[in-house]
């Protein structure tokens, strides 16, 4: 069953989000895609454009692998001054090139497109940033009016640190310093983020960094530090690390830095899925689905931030509410649960798929069981506040959970068949 409501190609594999950028009146969402299949392989850049974050029409891949490079995860800016020398409000990529005939080699390069991200280039010159190294990838890219340069976040993976970048032109970059490990869980940083945001209530901003892990952390690997970015260096608040989703499928999720909402707020989205075992599940034609596209606000959490998710209220303002009582509920479906009280909910299939939610006290756990596919039997567990209302976000290949503060998201992919599931839902422990 293809999503309703949730990004997913018409064919093919999808994973990471690549070069989210608005220009000229379309969200752009680059991916990351293998043209000629269902599995991880001959990565290149899909593409996707929106005119409200809520309906995508799917374009032919933007940035195709060659004899060179295959097309891994990045970036995209609109470079409105002409800075790179490739004319004024040129969309420019910044990508890592791994190499795909030879010794393992990653390195940044650039392409771009003067026609609204329809045809690229690729640099002659590239790569533009080149450490030598096995593991070095994941540019991220923004503006940085303070300092009025480029800025860019990018990662020595299998260090599990994090390097920032200055640049006037995209194409010479400067070292301006580091984000260490400052003890993450787990081992092989992915997909970094930089990015200023709002604090609510206040007239403040501050700094989030996020980096997916892909073993051995929390959650979908999702982590994040606050703090403070003075153009050179990111200086994290004392709070330590935040999960910033508590499932198992919310992976390698970047912003769109502008623009923002009248709050303030950029957007965001992520892969919803999991590599230790997406390439495991049963083919259908197509693989891998976005997440909803998210608000992000900062909000004040005892002596520090927490991140606080929205979903784009343009992306789900058709998903009809499900009532709590109803014995069937289509696949596509908000269900609102109060708080305050225990609870237990189940959702299920023909086929004997099934989604349970228990929340007991400040405890909540989802469960997934499929029997068709067992490796998918998995139980994600969080604590909130027991007062707190929740919101169950259900799409055919998907549940997204997130409370009422927004401070607790929780996502993951399910099988469950069907136009209409069942549907038990009871009060009390």
């Amino acid at each position: 069953m293809r999503p309703r409501y949730h990004f997913a190609p018409a064919a093919n594999w999808l994973s990471d989000p690549n070069g989210l950028v608005h220009h000229a009146g379309e969200w752009h969402l680059f991916y990351q895609y293998n043209p000629f299949g269902e599995d991880w392989g001959h990565m290149s850049w899909g593409h996707a454009v929106s005119p409200d974050l809520g309906a995508w029409e799917e374009l032919p891949p933007a940035l195709l692998e060659d004899e060179r490079h295959a097309i891994f995860s990045g970036s995209a800016v609109i470079d409105h001054a002409g800075s790179a020398g490739l004319g004024r409000d040129a969309m420019v990529a910044l990508y890592t090139g791994a190499v795909v005939n030879g010794p393992a080699h990653q390195s940044q390069c650039l392409a771009w497109s003067t026609d609204h991200g329809r045809n690229w280039h690729k640099f002659d010159g590239n790569p533009v940033l080149d450490r030598q190294m096995e593991d070095f990838r994941d540019p991220n890219v923004f503006w940085h009016a303070a300092s009025q340069r480029w800025i860019m976040v990018v990662v020595l993976s299998n260090e599990q640190r994090a390097l920032l970048y200055g640049s006037t032109d995209l194409k010479a970059w400067e070292e301006l310093s580091e984000i260490p490990t400052l003890g993450a869980a787990g081992e092989i940083w992915e997909c970094p983020l930089l990015i200023e945001l709002p604090v609510e209530g206040t007239g403040a901003t501050r700094w989030l960094f996020k980096v997916d892990v892909l073993r051995g952390a929390p959650g979908s690997g999702a982590l994040g530090l606050t703090g403070t970015f003075d153009g050179i260096r990111f200086t994290p608040d004392a709070g330590g690390w935040q999960v910033l989703d508590m499932g198992s499928d919310f992976y390698a999720a970047i912003a769109w830095h502008e623009p923002r909402d009248a709050a303030g707020r950029p957007v965001w989205i992520g892969w919803m899925g999991n590599h230790a075992y997406q390439g495991r599940l049963p083919q259908q034609g197509w693989r891998g689905a976005m997440s909803v596209p998210r608000r992000l606000s900062l909000v004040r959490s005892g002596n520090g931030y927490r991140l606080r998710q929205e979903q784009e209220p343009a992306a789900v303002r058709a998903v009809p509410a499900a009532a709590l009582d109803a014995a069937t509920i289509p696949a596509a479906a908000r269900l609102a649960l109060p708080g305050g009280t225990d609870l237990t909910l189940a959702i299920g299939d023909a086929d004997g798929r099934l989604l349970v939610l228990e929340r007991q006290g400040d405890r909540l756990a989802v469960t997934r069981r499929d029997p068709v596919s067992p490796f998918l039997d998995m139980v994600c567990r969080a604590q909130l506040d027991p007062a707190c209302a929740l919101t169950l976000w259900l799409d055919a290949g998907s549940v997204e959970v997130l409370d009422e503060t927004g401070t607790l998201a929780l996502t993951m992919q399910h099988r469950m068949a069907g136009e209409h599931w069942s549907l038990r839902y009871r009060t009390g422990a």
